[in-house]
């Protein structure tokens, strides 16, 4: 069969299963790289009336909270190097972003990977390494501490608002939305594999964990319309050339090896019990105290919050396209290439 023949089976199977489900399905997409596919690719107008894709809180820049951009603008003003992924350097904080300051003078530098930082940094250099992101990213800040020991550093410390998936999805799934079915973070399960994940199907909800291409979206999408049509509430994994039941356990036993949960602030959930990760007190030498002042969180115009919970589309927000672009972002969603608002504003063809 032709790959045109085959991809059009694929849809007509999907749109025939909603058919006998007999209503409009709604799909949260956890991760932001999963609906940047799903714009860039056209499925949310190919499924139009079929499915209403809704964003959700897997874009590691889009839950962070401006209280963690002040506490590095301030700790840039005392002198240190701070090292951060460049997609969370236009994230509002509540004066100025990272790179304001840095326009400003602060000494705010972008990695590609904290393991390369460690390895090269000048031990006369005092640096702060922003450690964000979910479980697909901690390892790699875990083998960076595990470099900083081995070569003795002093100068090196962690900003850590870490994140785990879990527990936001549980409390996404009981508090704030109602939903048909997921499509699981093809990139977090390579971690914490199937086994990871098998809480949601204490919700009674159907669920696939899928790859990034558009044909594991199209294959996941097939799935778990069959498992909604059947009221299957099994967990079930479309990405298999990568993950595995069990994950890959030993990035698994490097995150116990460094890490505790801990409580962390969402944008648009708050404060999460057992939703972020700290480093263990054997290894506080290497961490930042971050303090927070949760009540002045979040620009009262800016609805990231209500977008990344499902209650609102980007362009429903009354700054979507007037003063919040991609070149002057006013909140997380915009900011990221993997935020639902920089999706709908690049793909979406929402009018």
């Amino acid at each position: 069969m032709q790959t045109y023949d085959a991809v059009n089976t694929i849809v007509n199977i999907i749109k025939n299963n909603i058919e006998k489900i007999g209503r409009q399905l709604r799909i949260i997409e956890v991760c932001g790289t999963h609906t940047v596919s799903i714009y860039r690719n056209g499925f949310h107008t190919l499924f139009k009336g079929y499915i209403d894709f809704i964003s959700g809180p897997g874009c590691p820049v889009c839950v962070t909270h401006e209280g963690y951009i002040n506490n590095l603008i301030e700790l840039a003003k005392m002198n240190y190097t701070i090292y951060t992924f460049g997609d969370l350097l236009k994230v509002p904080g509540k004066s100025m972003s990272l790179a304001e300051a840095r326009a400003e003078g602060a000494k705010i530098k972008i990695m590609y990977s904290p393991v390369d930082i460690v390895e090269n940094i000048s031990e006369n250099e005092e640096a702060i390494i922003a450690a964000i992101g979910f479980e697909t990213t901690v390892p790699a800040f875990a083998l960076s501490i595990e470099k900083v020991l081995e070569r003795g550093l002093k100068n090196v410390k962690f900003a850590c608002e870490l994140k785990t998936i879990d527990q936001p999805l549980k409390v996404l799934l009981k508090d704030h939305i109602k939903v048909d079915g997921l499509i699981l973070p093809g990139h977090v399960a390579t971690i914490l594999g199937v086994d990871g994940f098998k809480f949601v199907e204490e919700f009674k909800i159907p669920s696939v964990i899928s790859g990034f291409e558009k044909y594991d979206i199209l294959l996941s999408l097939m799935s778990l319309t069959q498992s909604i049509l059947d009221s299957d509430f099994t967990v079930k994994n479309e990405y298999k050339r990568v993950v595995k039941k069990e994950g890959n356990t030993v990035a698994k036993r490097y995150i116990e090896r460094f890490f505790d949960r801990t409580d962390a602030y969402f944008r648009g959930l708050g404060l999460i019990e057992g939703g972020g990760l700290r480093l263990k007190s054997e290894y506080s030498a290497f961490s930042v105290q971050l303090k927070y002042d949760y009540e002045s969180l979040s620009n009262s115009a800016c609805r990231c919050a209500d977008v990344l919970t499902g209650k609102l589309k980007p362009f429903e927000c009354p700054l979507f396209e007037k003063v919040c672009t991609p070149q002057t972002p006013k909140g997380a969603c915009m900011v990221s290439q993997e935020g639902s608002c920089n999706a709908y504003f690049r793909f979406g063809k929402w009018k």
